[in-house]
């Protein structure tokens, strides 16, 4: 190939594959990020970091490139210097992300692979240092191949392969995202092997260069990665589309809350008078002596009169909206949720429970009110599964939210249902045996404390209640 053409190449080369990785760096910094809850957004700063800056490594190279006979001679290591900072720097930075994606997706394995992430900085200057550190253009050189062997392929393998295994936890969310996620890790793994294991400058077949083969294995990660971060669009019309449901489920709560006030004013009063006389017409048989007689009838009366007067709690309590601000504390959901469990009284002997609780950080509300959303979710719990039956409660960090999960093993909620379980006298339970106000109380104490409530049948058999607070030390009830 003549001398200007083979130039002309690698020209384009280089400033193709300084391109691709500055434009995933793009990419990446103008998706909106910011207030996400995915676990892949708190890391891709880090792979934005390297990609800026492993452009700038080779944009540097094809400056050097094009003015290397015009730089004096006592300059070259300094320019050599100068190129081994840059590569260092990048392929730290994917390193990091790497171990941050790895150790979110594989938690079980974080200490082998922060024992990794920490060895293979260790090898790099224990192999320089034996080799033996000058100012040679020589032992830069040296460095850069190290740098590339040590540090960038197993950066780039543990950033594949974090990136692959986070594409099975999106995959309920999107499976084209997911399969993104996965193409892009591959492509790392793929980028790894040229720019990590194939020392720079190396010249294959038909005069191609490697540094071409490393900027369309960027370009494929670049597609693959561009693509996959639609899952941030996902998830900000999924919390758009959230927030107009609770919106109008607030608004409807609000105003059949003042309904229920109103009705359980005007049922209380003649309830009071109805209970009164009944005691009294009790009263006066028993001294007649025909009192036995009429015994089961009493009864009968007297316990629809209970029922009736729990409804007219359960209509109170729901349009409550006392301000209750001076009660909020600091609360730890887990002590919160054992405490609750005391409250089932005998029943709870009759189930069986799995505590799957992480320690949480502290959440600001009205431990009352939360006491009274947990007895609440777990007694639908108890009610929709059989004797003997294991009710799961989990709880997590997740981002900036606290997330405590009920689980029971029930029949589930029919799909047709699941979207009015919020609304007030709505009960998929038999007649005489729930109110439908549960959820609807839940509901509200939720939105109070800035949190949301959310139901869904598992994909094992029952329903999963989520409760999600957000975390803080403000008073956010």
């Amino acid at each position: 190939m003549p001398h200007d053409l083979h130039d002309f190449f690698t020209f384009l080369t280089l400033l193709f594959y300084g391109l691709v990785f500055f434009t995933a760096g793009v990419a990446i910094t103008t998706k909106v990020t910011r207030g996400s809850n995915l676990t892949i957004a708190r890391h891709l700063p880090l792979f934005a970091l390297f990609a800026f800056v492993h452009a700038f490594h080779e944009w540097l190279v094809l400056f050097l490139y094009l003015e290397w006979p015009t730089i004096p001679q006592e300059l070259l290591p300094i320019i050599s210097g100068m190129r081994l900072v840059p590569v260092f720097l990048s392929f730290v930075l994917l390193l990091l992300f790497g171990f941050n994606v790895l150790k979110s997706v594989y938690p079980h394995y974080r200490k082998v692979v922060s024992s990794l992430a920490l060895l293979l900085p260790v090898m790099l200057f224990a192999i320089l240092y034996l080799h033996g550190i000058d100012a040679s253009p020589e032992f830069f050189r040296f460095a850069v191949l190290r740098v590339r062997n040590l540090i960038g392929f197993p950066a780039a393998l543990m950033a594949g392969v974090g990136l692959v295994g986070y594409a099975g936890t999106v995959r309920a969310t999107s499976e084209k995202v997911a399969r993104n996620f996965a193409a892009a890790g591959i492509a790392l793994i793929v980028y790894g092997l040229f720019a990590g294991l194939v020392p720079t400058g190396v010249i294959l077949g038909y005069g191609v260069r490697i540094e071409l083969l490393r900027g369309v294995a960027g370009l494929f990660i670049l597609h693959f990665l561009m693509n996959a971060l639609h899952i941030f669009d996902l998830e900000r019309e999924a919390i758009i589309e959230e927030r107009l449901q609770r919106f109008a489920q607030s608004e409807k709560l609000a105003s059949l809350g003042q309904l229920a006030a109103g009705i359980a004013h005007e049922i209380n009063n003649p309830l009071a008078n109805v209970s009164l006389n009944v005691e009294l017409l009790k009263k006066s048989l028993l001294e007649q002596g025909t009192g036995e007689k009429y015994a089961k009838r009493f009864s009968a009366i007297e316990r629809h009169l209970d029922r009736a007067s729990k409804i007219a709690r359960e209509l109170l309590t729901f349009s409550r909206h006392d301000d209750d601000k001076a009660q909020a504390e600091r609360l730890d959901l887990n002590e919160v949720l054992r405490n609750t469990l005391t409250l089932l009284g005998p029943r709870r002997d009759e189930y069986r429970f799995d505590l799957q609780l992480q320690p949480l950080p502290p959440v600001w509300g009205i431990v009352w009110k939360v006491e009274e959303v947990f007895l609440n979710v777990l007694l639908n719990a108890l009610d929709a599964s059989p004797p003997g039956a294991t009710i799961t409660l989990s709880s997590r960090s997740s981002g900036a939210d606290v997330v405590v999960e009920i689980a029971d093993r029930g029949p589930g909620i029919p799909a047709a249902h699941l979207s009015s379980v919020f609304d007030p006298f709505f009960t998929t339970k038999e007649v005489g045996v729930g109110t439908g106000l549960g959820l609807s109380v839940c509901f509200g104490i939720m939105e109070r404390h800035g949190g949301r409530i959310a139901v869904a049948n598992a994909p094992q058999g029952g329903c999963t209640v989520t409760l999600t607070f957000p975390q803080g030390d403000h008073d956010g009830a």
